[in-house]
């Protein structure tokens, strides 16, 4: 402890222990106050994405077809851009499905390179009627355009650029609260396509993120919310998806942005709902990527795909070929085209599903981290360090688990991990103070047990009358029974150390009852011994007052228990014989179960069904007793753990030669067996310091007497 340094030890102890991680919780609190500046918002985003992989959105249906500019195209019609004559062709057939909406992500902020204009210009060597007979590519597209719900794209500049302008197609009744406009993606200008186009065109859809939002996913390579809204020299404009829906609601849609206190909540357009940020940021809940709705641009040129494919579904036309689209990595952790995100956004809005993180939601995750800290700070420092450890693993599968269910059934954004990362400071520094206090209690421990050495080493010159005195509390079976034909009985006890913890009792409760008691204490020497005369005191004061042997072991362990300060605890097995008819009933409180040789074989007497722990060791334990019918000329054979677990080499005695030596000696008077039994066993340790007090007890049942 010296080495923590003094004032280390009283920063961590002070306030019993409690004042520092109380600071460490409102640290914490500040922290999270402010975690959109901190590593933790890496954390909280990666748990938010892998609630995502664990649950991505199911995509029933594909309302939307993406006519993709790709590699094959290309090869076909030529490199981008093409001539606007044939992207005319491309909007014809499409039109001609009757789509919903058709959307166009791509700006035609330039003249097409072969307009008349242009080769003019280029070429000013040719003629000029020849110039005036060609066709203006632009007027063909915007005739394309005209007369169907047909959405351009518009990218919204934070400054002016050349070319730049305001939009000709804002959203043309817009009821938006102060609140929500303030948090909105304003631009000063936007990169449109030419006028002739606009004018064609039903409406334009903003496609890029605001540029908070957009900088923040790009430091981390994930996009995983857009805009629904944005204004554009005070002008609101949809993002280009949602603007599509409206479109094929009819142009006279309701767009109808919903807000609380802290901004925006929802946009609604026409009878669709879906809930926003207060920003108006979208946060999408992804589903797995599909190629299914995707098409090929030489593929529809082409004819090969029939216009009914288009009838009654979203079309979108953009780029899906490597060097011209946009890639965006979502966080289910694929890279898809940029053109994608607009499927995505559209099947939301119909679904009405997004992921919700609403302005209270900070607030909440601050009350569960004060509310977790508080609790620890209370319960770690009475708690054992292990209840303590599985205490903070129960908060946070709490935790965990809550912002499980809440993604699950509701799609709600619980930030979980940095709130348990925040505790963990808390919770490290109250097992720190717990296991110091633990240290000091055991080095207390410690210098105690030196202190009982010592006195043990004072008292060593009186164990040889202790010895003495705890074998006189012995019975001699050949005294006690001398005289009686119906049995005979021989017992023998050797203490490993000077005195030991086994016992045995053999005594008649009248006079057919014959009560024998076998007993092994833990442990060994002084405390083991006395707790030993204790427990054969018992037994034998019990077992004469309470005729069923089960009821007196459990008033034994209830007085064992009442004087009990060294935790001791004892294996017993007391059988009660009826020496006239054989009748043997017994209980087991987790000592070896006895052998019974009959007629040459040994078995084990049945403990399985009435067998219970130590005395002393659950508490309160039912024991009841058993019964088995002795025959004439059965031995009963009970022992101690000091025999069968005798040592050498590092082989054990073992129950099985036991049996086998008892089955040698069935024939033997019981005095001469028990020696024989004894001096196999230390024959067996080979000279060895005993590791346990060995204990035998013997009864040959003679049958009733003549």
């Amino acid at each position: 402890m010296k080495r923590l340094g003094g004032p280390l030890l009283a920063v961590i102890r002070a306030g019993r222990g409690r004042a520092f991680p109380l600071l460490l919780l409102v640290a914490g609190a500040l922290l999270l106050g402010r975690i959109e500046n901190t590593a933790l918002l890496a954390v909280r985003e990666a748990q938010f994405d892998q609630y995502q992989r664990l649950m991505p959105r199911q995509r029933d249906s594909e309302p939307v077809v993406v006519v993709g500019i790709d590699s094959q195209s290309l090869l076909r019609h030529g490199q981008w851009p093409w001539p606007r004559d044939l992207l005319a062709r491309l909007v014809d057939r499409i039109q001609a499905g009757q789509p919903l909406a058709l959307g166009i992500d791509i700006v035609f902020a330039e003249r097409d390179r072969y307009s008349p204009e242009v080769l003019a210009d280029r070429l000013p060597g040719l003629p000029a009627e020849a110039l005036a007979g060609l066709p203006d590519p632009d007027g063909q597209l915007a005739a394309g355009l005209a007369g169907h719900p047909t959405v351009l794209a518009v990218v919204g500049l934070d400054q002016p650029l050349p070319g730049s302008r305001q939009p000709a197609r804002p959203l043309p009744v817009l009821t938006l609260d102060q609140r929500a406009a303030s948090g909105l993606p304003h631009y000063a200008a936007a990169l449109t396509s030419r006028p002739p186009l606009e004018k064609a065109a039903a409406g334009e859809g903003l496609i890029n993120a605001s540029p908070q939002r957009l900088q923040a996913n790009d430091e981390r390579g994930v996009l995983r919310s857009v805009p629904t809204l944005g204004l554009v020299n005070q002008m609101p404009f949809l993002s280009l998806p949602l603007e599509m829906v409206r479109q094929a609601l009819g142009e006279h849609a309701r767009v109808a942005p919903e807000s609380g206190p802290g901004g925006m909540t929802a946009m609604r357009i026409g009878d669709y709902r879906v809930p926003t940020q207060a920003d108006g940021e979208l946060l999408l809940h992804f589903g797995p990527a599909s190629s299914h709705y995707y098409l090929s641009a030489a593929d529809v040129l082409a004819g090969v795909h029939p216009p009914e494919l288009f009838a009654g579904r979203f079309a979108i036309v953009g780029f899906n070929s490597t060097g011209l689209q946009d890639r965006i990595v979502t966080p289910l952790g694929q890279s898809l085209p940029g053109i994608d995100i607009h499927v995505q956004v559209i099947e939301s809005l119909l679904a009405g599903v997004a992921l919700q993180r609403p302005y209270w939601m900070p607030w909440l995750e601050l009350g569960a981290l004060l509310l977790g800290g508080l609790l620890l700070v209370t319960v770690t420092p009475v708690l054992r360090p292990r209840y303590a450890v599985l205490a903070f693993a129960g908060l946070g599968v709490l935790l965990g688990g809550g912002g499980l269910l809440a993604f699950r059934h509701g799609g709600w954004l619980f930030d979980s991990a940095s709130t348990l990362m925040l505790l963990s400071p808390v919770f490290m520094s109250l097992l720190a103070n717990t296991l110091i206090a633990a240290d000091g209690k055991r080095r207390e421990a410690e210098r105690q047990l030196q202190a009982s050495r010592e006195e043990a080493a004072r008292v060593n010159g009186e164990l040889g009358a202790a010895r003495r005195i705890q074998m006189g509390l012995l019975p001699d079976p050949a005294t006690r029974f001398a005289g009686d034909t119906r049995f005979a009985v021989a017992a023998l006890l050797e203490p490993a150390l000077a005195v030991g913890g086994d016992y045995y009792d053999c005594f008649m409760l009248d006079d057919k009852r014959l009560c024998l008691a076998i007993g092994d204490v833990s442990g060994k020497g002084i405390p083991a011994s006395l707790f030993m005369a204790i427990s054969k005191t018992l037994t034998g004061t019990l077992l004469r007052r309470q005729p069923d042997p089960g009821l007196a072991l459990r008033e034994i362990e209830d007085e064992l228990n009442r004087e009990n300060g060294e935790c001791l605890f004892v294996t017993a097995f007391v059988a009660v014989v009826d020496v006239d008819s054989g009748l043997m009933e017994y209980v087991c409180a987790g000592h070896d179960a006895p052998i019974l040789l009959r007629r040459g074989q040994a078995s084990r007497v049945d403990t399985a069904d009435i067998g219970g722990p130590p005395l002393c060791a659950a508490g309160d334990y039912p024991y009841r007793a058993g019964s088995l019918q002795l025959q004439p000329g059965d031995l009963l054979c009970l022992f101690t753990d000091g025999v069968t677990e005798a040592r050498a080499d590092g082989e054990m005695f073992g129950i099985e030669r036991l049996m086998q030596l008892t089955t040698a000696v069935d024939r033997t008077e019981l005095p001469a067996a028990v020696a024989s039994l004894r001096d196999a066993v230390r024959d067996f340790e080979a000279g060895r310091p005993p590791a346990d007090d060995l204990t035998l007890l013997l009864l040959r049942w003679n049958g009733t007497a003549v």
